[in-house]
């Protein structure tokens, strides 16, 4: 069972519950959470090895198949005492409304029996102007609640770690010193915490059907989501607002600026065609001890979250190829390499923990001596470092303070170097049969528009420097 998250106060027991939409961003967060409340859970995916590196892979009953085609999912109701319906399609086909309202009939049928489905939709903009996409929504949830006895949640943007809505947003602010923006930002949504939507369902088990509930704080124009982001960030950032900007040609600039797909850009842009604000109050009598969390603290939540994600992960010998990769995930740049060698994990990483000590680096020492340089005369710190013999969390590695430590295992380091950015070093040191595998992981977090280009500027020189590091890291171990 997964014990990673506290368990929710509710008296339900015993009870086994479907997640459908499992390899969602949903699904895949609410999974761990009904584990640590002690519920059996069963979920469907159209393809397990999506879910197979899942932590709660495990702990879960697995079905393989498609609601398209529910001849092939006859058990699947069998002892499942409640279910999430989190199915919706990401499709510019004009079938996809089509497709959706397939797939909720289908689940109809076979669920005919079921004591209770929970159901994640939109809240219906004022006004009679509805995108395709979130009429889409709003229909399943009717053909959910006509025939089955469902509890429908209706949520705003949703602010978590990885959130399309989060990843729009601080891609938007962080890159654009001024934006010219399409009306719809002066529009009011309701943005909501993806901690508070995950409490919201969880709870709802312990509720009779309670038909529709919108969720969220207190409604907010984007343009001002976005200046708040920036507030935190320590960003200036202008907006203009034109009445000229088409939300199809608005949707494919998000596509070009933030890694949010055109797949997902145009029903989000499409989606803010009026206020978005609905009705609260239902659910604020329903559910007081949920305490939403500001938009403020949705937004610090989610940066924090992003950063412990990044700490908390480690290569697994099933990940170690291919030997490079780069990529930009989480508005962080991440470059990792993977060599193979003969010598054991004791003996290399006793050379990682002394990278940079009064022997200087392995490879390019004058660079590092350089940029050190360069750090005092902007007034940057000077460098302490610590004993090597003893290192530990918070010790300093030359340039470098250590953030995790795992003796013959692992180093994460963050730079303690002036930036417009964050920027770490990961040094792995992982066993595999008779051979050790080196990892080095390079990452950047810029902030604003002077740490992408700050980023762009050196990164031509990684692919010398870390390759050079680690074939002398490997050299200097055998």
């Amino acid at each position: 069972m997964n014990q990673f998250y506290n368990p929710i106060k509710i008296s339900t027991k015993n009870a086994r519950i479907l997640v459908t939409g499992a390899t969602g961003y949903i699904g895949g967060r609410l999974i761990p959470r009904l584990l640590s409340n002690g519920f059996k859970v069963r979920v469907l995916v159209r393809d397990k090895e999506k879910i197979r590196n899942k932590s709660w892979y495990k702990d879960v009953e697995v079905f393989e198949g498609d609601l398209t085609k529910p001849e092939s999912l006859m058990e699947l109701p069998t002892g499942v005492d409640q279910a999430y319906y989190l199915i919706h399609s990401m499709s510019n086909s004009q079938d996809y409304m089509a497709l959706d309202r397939l797939v909720a009939e289908n689940f109809v049928a076979l669920f005919k029996n079921i004591k209770h489905v929970i159901y994640l939709g939109g809240i219906s903009p004022e006004g009679h102007q509805i995108s395709e996409h979130l009429n889409s929504r709003i229909e399943v949830g009717k053909i959910l609640s006509k025939n089955l006895p469902t509890t429908e949640f209706r949520a705003g943007p949703i602010i978590g770690s990885g959130s399309a809505s989060y990843e729009m947003l601080r891609h938007l602010c962080e890159k654009l010193p001024v934006m010219i923006a399409p009306k719809w930002i002066n529009y009011l949504v309701r943005p909501i915490s993806i901690r508070d939507v995950l409490k919201y369902l969880i709870l709802a088990i312990d509720k009779i059907p309670l038909k529709k509930l919108d969720i969220g704080t207190e409604p907010i124009t984007f343009k001002n989501m976005m200046l708040e982001y920036c507030e935190f960030r320590g960003l200036k950032r202008y907006i203009f607002p034109v009445p000229v900007l088409a939300p199809g040609l608005a949707a494919r600039w998000i596509g070009l600026m933030t890694p949010i797909t055109n797949l997902l850009a145009v029903p989000i842009v499409k989606g803010i065609v009026n206020n978005i604000i609905g009705d609260t109050s239902k659910s604020r009598d329903l559910f007081p001890e949920i305490k939403l969390l500001s938009l403020k603290d949705s937004i610090k939540s989610s940066f924090e979250k992003t950063k412990s994600e990044f700490v908390e992960t480690s290569w697994n010998k099933q990940d170690i190829y291919p030997k490079y990769q780069m990529f930009q995930r989480r508005g962080r740049f991440e470059e990792i390499r993977i060599t193979e060698t003969d010598s054991s994990p004791e003996q290399l990483f006793n050379v990682l923990r002394n990278l940079g000590d009064k022997n200087g680096w392995l490879a390019w020492n004058f660079l590092w001596l350089l940029r050190k340089m360069i750090d005092r005369l902007i007034g940057g710190a000077k460098i302490v470092d610590s004993d090597r013999s003893m290192l530990k969390v918070g010790d300093s590695m030359d340039c470098w303070r250590v953030e995790k430590f795992e003796e013959n295992r692992k180093i994460l380091l963050k730079m303690t170097l002036k930036s417009p950015g964050e920027a770490w070093l990961k040094l792995e040191s992982i066993p595999h049969n008779s051979k050790t595998f080196l990892v080095i992981t390079a990452v950047f977090e810029p902030k604003g528009i002077w740490g992408y280009l700050y980023w762009y500027s050196i990164f031509p020189f990684h692919k010398y420097i870390f390759s050079d590091l680690g074939k002398a890291i490997i050299a200097k171990a055998g």
